[in-house]
């Protein structure tokens, strides 16, 4: 079973530019993983846009 709480904790413990890093290797933006789903949520959250 997949902890997405997890994904999101560590998705939270990373900076802006760590976000964007990880935005930019995203090999399926249509169907991403657990951890992908987590950093675009905390993009979200935080509103940051890919530059």
């Amino acid at each position: 079973m997949h902890d997405y709480l997890k994904d999101a904790a560590d998705a939270a413990k990373l900076t802006d530019e760590q976000l964007l890093a990880i935005l930019r290797r995203i090999g399926d933006p249509e169907h991403p993983t657990g951890f992908e789903q987590a950093v675009l949520d905390e993009m979200e959250r935080r509103h940051l846009r890919p530059s």
